[in-house]
């Protein structure tokens, strides 16, 4: 139980500290360009691991091709989700757009309990409710919904936009999450961020030569960060993978931690861009804190 739950919050750690981080590339080159590119550093970081440590090889994947397949499309979800995240930041009202994205564990265990027959006790049930209510207060700035007005009126436009984002984004995020509770099981933990890397890869070269991205020329500075994120990033894979097949605690809890990554990213701008926490957030954390004690006690 213990190891698994923290490798789920080693998850989220680690992909709240790359979102947090993509603010710096993002504000140079742009959202979605640092999306796409941060995915060849991801692919190239992991295959080097996969090569030097020997661990996964291609035979159990070969063997599965449904389970490749999978694979596959579990990447081309972890890209879309991504995008819709960032398009809804910058076309949508962020406070609408957040708290809505960060309910994805609602997705990974509603499919746990009907597709794999996961049981849940009751106060686990319980916890991983009040978990994600906490993650939805967490991501809520009150103030942005207030600043968001247009002629004092918040326009309709943006808040279906940011609630089309969210949604795209928890739908994605939700399945690709139960997908990789399928898939590193048979393929392998570090493999299968490998496929999800080059899937991703891929697709992110389709949109680039697309012509649907304004390109711009990343500095030094900037292919550092890019390089930072991608590792970042791909090292959240890993950790998750790790915790669905470490067999000590099941995939609901595992994501429920996991899906701490969005409060990892508000404690971080509350530390070093000193943004800060509404109270409504402060109770989201609050209840985050004992929810998670809750579910690594009981």
């Amino acid at each position: 139980m213990l190891t698994g739950a923290l490798l789920g919050l080693a998850t989220a750690m680690a992909w709240g500290t790359s979102d947090f981080l993509s603010r710096k590339s993002s504000t140079k080159i742009g959202s979605i360009l640092t999306a796409v590119l941060i995915q060849p550093v991801g692919l190239l970081i992991m295959t080097l691991v996969v090569v030097i440590t020997a661990q996964d090889n291609l035979a159990p994947a070969l063997a599965a091709p449904p389970i490749l397949a999978l694979n596959f499309v579990a990447g081309a979800l972890a890209l879309t989700g991504i995008l819709f995240l960032y398009r809804g930041y910058a076309a949508g009202v962020m406070s609408i757009v957040a708290p809505i994205a960060s309910a994805f564990p609602i997705v990974t265990v509603t499919l746990s309990v009907l597709l794999l027959g996961t049981i849940l006790t009751p106060i686990r049930s319980v916890s991983i409710i009040a978990a994600i209510l906490g993650m939805v207060l967490a991501g809520v700035r009150l103030s942005s919904l207030r600043s968001g007005k247009s002629g004092n009126v918040l326009t309709s436009r943006k808040i279906v936009e940011g609630a089309d984002d969210g949604l795209g984004t928890l739908i994605c995020a939700g399945i690709l999450l139960f997908s990789l509770g399928i898939i590193a099981p048979v393929i392998g933990s570090l493999l299968a961020v490998v496929i999800v890397k080059l899937s991703e890869t891929i697709i992110g070269i389709g949109i680039i030569l697309s012509g649907r991205v304004k390109l711009a020329r990343p500095d030094r500075s900037t292919l550092g960060w890019i390089a930072i994120i991608g590792a970042t990033d791909a090292s959240g894979f890993v950790a998750y993978n790790y915790a669905v097949t470490s067999g000590s605690a099941n995939l609901p809890i595992i994501v429920t931690l996991a899906g701490l990554n969005g409060v990892v990213t508000v404690i971080l701008a509350r530390v070093f861009y000193k943004e800060r926490l509404e109270k409504i957030q402060l109770v989201g954390v609050v209840i985050i804190f004992v929810a998670g004690a809750a579910l690594l006690y009981f």
